[in-house]
């Protein structure tokens, strides 16, 4: 009779339990049938391009890596079409873009990027959900933290700082989908610590965090150290910690590698981002959240549990203030706060939990509130998904832009340099002309990844002289204002051989200059020719380089650039060259050159000249037919050629190859742990 009873409770365990987890299973739908009514399935499986903020510039990214990298057997590699070229995923995250491309093989790119820039979103309250499992909360805690992510997702007080709807949809996808990475091993790291498991999931989720934003992967060293504040058992965590990093350090170093060796060849961009109200911070939608985090944190503190969300919390508002002061944006750790004191609150019922009669009944109170207030805080979000997901030719103005891109397709030589102007929002992003190598096959100067080349301070210091507004991303570099006669050496300089006009202002400059002739008029876009330019890439000089400090060289190159000395000899970043005193006169019509995506060919009579490549430097070009590279003024490459023809290519260096020997021993450890995994089980 005793094991009829004892059988019979099991079965009722084994109910309740299964009834529990139903119960979970229909929150996370309604989770997701949520979002989806604001993204709406029409939208993201319409085969438009995506457009707004920065999102626009995002997919030429997926198309390059796609038709020109992964053909090639590369990830990282040259992409010609901005900053007058930069290394492509040496200094950005590429794990969303290859899951878009590798999603693109069975559904059309231009969906499978629109999935891409939303999986984050979709990732975070599961994320949260497994991490409060991992945790061992009981039900109906996990799921109540899910659906409190809903009010961080719908936060409109900022579009900038990463996490948050508005964020994605400006372009930020790649931290979105790290953060939810970071709660996944948010949980996963507690629970295998704990019990010595999951050794190999977590060194993964490292390397996928460090693929996919800096910040994720940082924070999660800072998850891992605090379990090296237990006293009895730092020997066996901090053993478990170096195995799980050093995992995910060996998994990401073909990325990893080179992104280190190559810090000096990019623009830095720290500051100490201004908040101008504490509702930036703590706006209205998260007050529910962070007051019931505030109240479990008062009633759980003697939980051990607690103390873990204190410490992280706590360590990312540390991180706030500490890190202008380590070379990183402040900002992007604040997001990370506020997840936390949004989903902390579910645990408020964990002292009175026995006591709720009904307590399958008490997520559905949670969703239905939570939908409800944050509801009510919404205004733009959904117009704003609309705008993005309707594309390119979901604008009214797509045929303009079409005709403008069809004419410089067929018109025109060199780089097109544009006026930057709020109003160009009207073809879907006041980025669309970023996105010239796309539309139009041509090169432009600016672009979307301007910390991934030392070039960006040059080209948005001609931005500033073209346009009649100025964006001025970098706070440590000075700008000027609309003045095209002063900007015609410096277009030159950077071989642009055409400029887009927007505003009344600098149509009238362009039209006064003998040096700017009017080719095209659409709509309100004049198109003008530079007439003085030679458009070539390849110039041969018959003045001498000066040289100067090769460890200085970032701020002479922009005092040169930014004065008189910019129609002078360029610097070179080096304390010799290879130099004659003097030079007969040149003929450069005895030089041809051939461009291709990551690489220059160029044949020249005038051998032992330098040569000036007006394509941004970087430690990865290599050449033929000359002893070396140098790094020029302002941004560029010179060489000496001893031979005619000279070939310039951008190659795998000792960094990619050391970080790919490192990357395959880490997998080789992985399968090794599976198969040994396996073994044990057996």
């Amino acid at each position: 009779m005793r094991h009829n009873l004892l059988k019979d409770k099991t079965n009722l365990t084994a109910q309740l339990i299964a009834r529990l987890n139903l119960v979970d299973l229909i929150g996370l739908f309604l989770i997701f049938a949520y979002l989806l009514t604001y993204f709406d399935p029409r939208l993201l499986f319409s085969k438009t391009i995506t457009t707004g903020g920065d999102t626009g510039s995002h997919y030429y990214t997926a198309v390059y890596l796609k038709e020109i990298l992964l053909p090639q057997g590369k990830i990282m590699g040259w992409l010609p079409g901005n900053y007058a070229g930069f290394p492509l995923f040496y200094h950005y995250f590429p794990l969303p873009f290859l899951l878009i491309v590798l999603a693109s093989y069975l559904i059309p790119l231009p969906v499978a990027f629109k999935l891409g820039t939303v999986i984050g979103t979709f990732l975070l309250p599961l994320a949260a959900y497994y991490a409060f499992r991992k945790l061992r909360y009981p039900f109906p805690i996990p799921i109540c933290a899910a659906i409190l992510t809903l009010p961080f997702l719908f936060m409109e007080a900022n579009s900038m700082w990463g996490g948050n709807i508005p964020s994605t949809l400006a372009g930020e996808f790649s931290y979105s989908l790290g953060i939810a990475l970071l709660f996944f091993f948010f949980g996963s790291l507690y629970d295998g610590i704990r019990n010595n498991t999951k050794l190999l999931l977590n060194g993964i989720l490292v390397a996928l965090m460090a693929l996919s934003h800096g910040y994720a992967v940082i924070f999660s060293i800072v998850i891992g150290s605090y379990f090296l504040f237990n006293r009895a058992a730092f020997r066996r965590n901090a053993w478990y910690l170096i195995r799980v990093f050093g995992l995910g350090f060996l998994l990401s170093s073909f990325w990893l590698i080179p992104f280190l060796f190559t810090l000096p060849y990019v623009t830095e961009f720290v500051t100490a981002w201004r908040i101008n109200s504490l509702l930036e911070v703590l706006p209205i939608i998260l007050w529910p959240g962070i007051t019931l985090s505030l109240a479990a944190l008062l009633l759980n503190r003697a939980d051990e549990r607690t103390r873990y969300f204190a410490y992280c919390a706590g360590s990312s508002l540390l991180l706030y203030f500490l890190a202008p002061r380590i070379g990183m944006l402040d900002i992007r750790f604040i997001p990370i706060l506020q997840i936390f004191a949004a989903i902390f609150g579910a645990t408020v019922i964990l002292p009175v939990r026995r006591r709720i009669k009904q307590i399958r009944l008490l997520p559905a109170i949670v969703l239905l509130a939570s939908l409800l207030f944050t509801g009510a805080n919404v205004t733009y979000i959904k117009g704003w998904i609309n705008w993005n997901y309707q594309g390119f030719e979901g604008k009214g103005s797509w045929p303009l832009f079409q005709q403008i891109n069809n004419y410089l397709r067929s018109n025109g030589s060199g780089r097109v340099v544009y006026e930057h102007s709020p109003l160009t929002n009207v073809f879907g992003t006041e980025r669309a002309f970023e996105s010239l190598p796309l539309f139009s096959g041509r090169n432009t100067l600016e672009g979307l990844y301007m910390q991934s080349t030392i070039s960006s301070p040059f080209v948005f210091f001609i931005q500033s002289q073209v346009s009649s507004v100025c964006s001025a991303p970098f706070p440590q570099y000075r700008y000027g204002r609309l003045n095209l006669k002063s900007a015609i050496p410096r277009l030159k300089l950077f071989n642009v051989g055409q400029y887009i006009a927007r505003s009344p202002e600098a149509k009238g400059e362009a039209n006064r200059l003998k040096e700017f002739r009017l080719e095209k008029t659409f709509g309100e876009y004049n198109i003008y020719q530079l007439t003085v330019n030679s458009n070539r890439y390849v110039e041969p000089l018959d003045r001498q380089p000066i040289a100067v400090n090769p460890n200085n060289w970032k701020r002479e190159f922009f005092i040169w650039f930014a004065s008189d000395q910019v129609s002078g000899p360029p610097l070179v970043a080096a304390e010799n060259r290879e130099a004659k005193q003097t030079y007969p006169p040149l003929n450069h019509h005895r030089i041809t050159e051939e461009l291709r995506p990551e690489e220059v060919v160029f044949t020249t009579a005038h051998v032992g000249y330098p040569h000036l490549i007006k394509i941004s430097y970087h430690p990865n070009w290599q050449v033929v037919g000359a002893k070396r590279i140098y790094l020029a003024s302002p941004s560029f490459m010179l060489v000496y050629p001893d031979q005619p023809e000279v070939k310039i290519f951008f190659s795998r260096g000792l960094p990619e190859y050391f970080g790919g020997a490192l990357t395959l021993a880490g997998i080789f450890l992985l399968i090794f742990g599976i198969i040994a995994g396996n073994g044990r089980k057996r």
